[in-house]
Parts: structure tokens; sequence; C-alpha cells
């Protein structure tokens, strides 16, 4: 099929957000599916700020603008569905034409409530994208909505009227397979991205608990808050080839619920025994084992008991026990299977293009197609 892809503008390419769209993309490709990308622009901030004056909910006013609209419309011509990837864009979808499958990366009325708890700003702002959420996900040209995790999917299932629901958990990344010689290093690892606020936070807040508690080994980190490296001391994240000689533990910083957190299967394929502040498991419950490799702490005082009975246990045991749950994990989870989930809620059988009337900027009588970025 033609498909046009809607999403969020590359930035470091490290973001969960761009990991899923990329990664996608490459895999409908390679399944023979011609794509091309558009990236709609931010308003300017006084538009923005008009847009939430208006009722538009925050995040999604960003992306509110008449160019974008222009731009969404134009790119359509000619392409059999519209995946729209990352709910900040979804704004733009009461312009589109179907059949179109929407993206949600999280719920915002959900995730505003569990990253901000004891905010009322955020609660209020949880509840108008509420309200915006049951008219958009019940759209009639919307084919179908995609969630990145089951805690998602299990909300929108039972959002009224909401349109058919399909859950495209993410790919895991390649395995490191582990040698034969592998043993137990208790060293802790943190890697990932912690540009946004609440990542930051949260990292924060762990680096300070952690130098309270009774664990003292040695942290491998990457792209750390400097507010986190000044409390702790981090060295660098292990190559390949040291992820291949050992097992470490893998920490998920995050106290935060909301949308899949792709740093758990990411850790899995690093050889990394997951220690997670947040409640990860649900994603990979179908895997058999998940919650052994895949463990729940509340506070970062119960890290130094995990670490101690893992490295109690015998090597060789614990090699093979990890080598057949990453296995598991890679068959079971994707970017192949993503993509033909979501080819799969979309039309149904061959659709006739997209036609609609040209869009012309009446000064220079260029197309807003003029603007569209093909990858």
């Amino acid at each position: 099929m033609f498909i046009l892809w809607i999403g969020k503008a590359p930035t470091s390419g490290d973001g969960g957000d761009e990991v899923f769209d990329r990664k996608t993309i490459t895999a409908l490709r390679d399944l023979g599916h011609i794509v091309s990308t558009i990236f709609p622009k931010r308003a300017p901030r006084w538009l923005e700020l008009w847009n939430l004056a208006r009722g538009i909910p925050n995040y999604r006013a960003a992306f509110a603008t008449e160019a974008n609209r222009r731009l969404v419309q134009e790119s359509q011509l000619g392409h059999d569905l519209t995946i729209c990837s990352w709910e900040p864009l979804d704004v733009l979808a009461f312009g589109m034409k179907g059949p179109l499958v929407l993206v949600a990366h999280n719920i915002t009325s959900q995730a505003l409530r569990k990253i901000f708890p004891r905010n009322p700003l955020f609660w209020l702002l949880a509840f108008q994208a509420g309200w915006w959420e049951k008219k958009l996900y019940s759209l009639p040209y919307v084919t179908a909505i995609a969630t990145l995790s089951k805690n998602d999917r299990d909300y929108l299932v039972n959002l009224p009227n909401a349109r058919p629901v399909v859950l495209t958990i993410p790919g895991m990344p390649p395995v490191t397979l582990l040698k034969p010689e592998a043993k137990v290093v208790n060293e802790l690892v943190l890697a990932g991205t912690y540009e946004w606020r609440p990542k930051r936070r949260d990292a924060v807040k762990f680096a300070k608990d952690y130098l309270r508690s009774k664990s003292h080994f040695p942290i491998l980190g990457g792209n750390l808050p400097r507010q986190a490296t000044d409390i702790l001391p981090v060295s660098l994240l292990p190559s390949e080839d040291e992820s291949a000689d050992a097992i470490r533990f893998g920490i998920i910083s995050d106290r935060f619920e909301s949308g899949h957190k792709l740093k758990t299967l990411a850790y899995i394929a690093q050889n990394q025994i997951v220690l997670s502040l947040s409640e990860v498991n649900n994603d990979i419950s179908d895997v058999k084992d998940h919650y052994f490799f895949v463990r729940r702490i509340k506070d970062a005082s119960e890290i130094l008991g995990h670490v101690m009975s893992i490295s109690r246990m015998d090597p060789g045991m614990l090699r093979d026990r990890l080598v057949r749950f990453q296995l598991a994990c890679a068959e079971r989870y994707n970017w192949e299977a993503v993509a033909i989930t979501l080819v799969q809620a979309g039309p149904s059988e061959k659709v006739h293009k997209v036609q609609i009337p040209e869009l012309t900027d009446q000064k220079s009588g260029q197309t807003a197609s003029g603007h569209k970025q093909l990858a």
C-alpha cells in the first residue's frame, strides 16, 4: 500500500517516540509498502496560547495550525492509508480523511494524572484531555487506534463509542549473545534519555534515594541529568563486548506508569535483569519468567536484596534461563509484527486513493504539498 506517516520531527533519535516511528517505518518498507512521511511544525507560542484559550488541550494546542491542516490534507492525496503517530498530532485528525490509524504512545488523560499525581492543574488538564479523547477516538473515519501498552489498550476498550483498538508493543532490540563463561557482575545500568522533565525529576530522586541506601554498587549511565551525576559517580555504559561478558542490572528510575517503557526490552537484550520503580511487567506478561527477570521495586533500598539473591545463583543455570527468556521475548516482540498489525488495522481491501481538492496559497500559488517531506 501507499502509506502516509504523520509523526514527530526527528531530533536526537534516541527518544522512545522516535525509535518507534523509525523502526516501524523501516519494517513497513521491508514488507514492501511505500511510506512517505511528514512532520507537522509547532505553532508559534502566541498561537499555542490562543489554542489553549479556545479549549484545545495541552500538547495538542502546539500543533493546531492551518498550515499543518493544509499539509496533512495535501499529503493524503494518493495514499491508501494514513497513520498518525504521537498523540499531540492527533489534533489534525479532524481535518483528515479515512482510512486513518491513530497511534497513541500514551493516553494523555491517564498519563497526566500518573506523572503529576499531586498537581491540581494537571488534573484539570487531564480532565480536558479526557473530554477531547471521547470525541477524537470515536471519529467514524478512524479505522483503529493503536496503543503501545496493555494498560492503555484496556482504557480505550472501555471508552464509550471508541473505534477498534489494536495492541502494538514495540519490538525488542537485537540481543547481545552472552558468552558461555559470563557471570553476574554487581553493577547497575541507567541507560536511555532524560530530556523530558518527569524523567529528569525521577532520575534525580533515584540518585538521592540511592545515596541514602545501603547499596554501593557501581553505576554505569548515559545522558543522566547533571543533578543526578553531581550526587552519584557514574561510569560509561558497557560496550557490546562488555555486555556479552556479564549479567548486570538495568534500573528504570521512572516512577510514573505511562505508555510502554522501551527500556525494559532494551535492558533484557543487553543481558540486564530489570529493576523498575514503576510497574512494567504487564506488557511482557505473555512470556514465561517475566517476573523473574523484570522486578518491581518500590525504593532504591530494595536493590541490595535483589542483587545479592541473583548473585548467589548458579551462573550456568542463570545464563541458560536468561537466554531462553531473551529468545522468547525476541520472538514475541518484533517490529515486523508491529507493522503488520498497523496495516491490518487499516483498509480491509484495496481502497480508492483519497481525493482532496487542491489547496493553494493565495499569495504564492504554491500547494501545501510543497512542504511535504518524503523519506
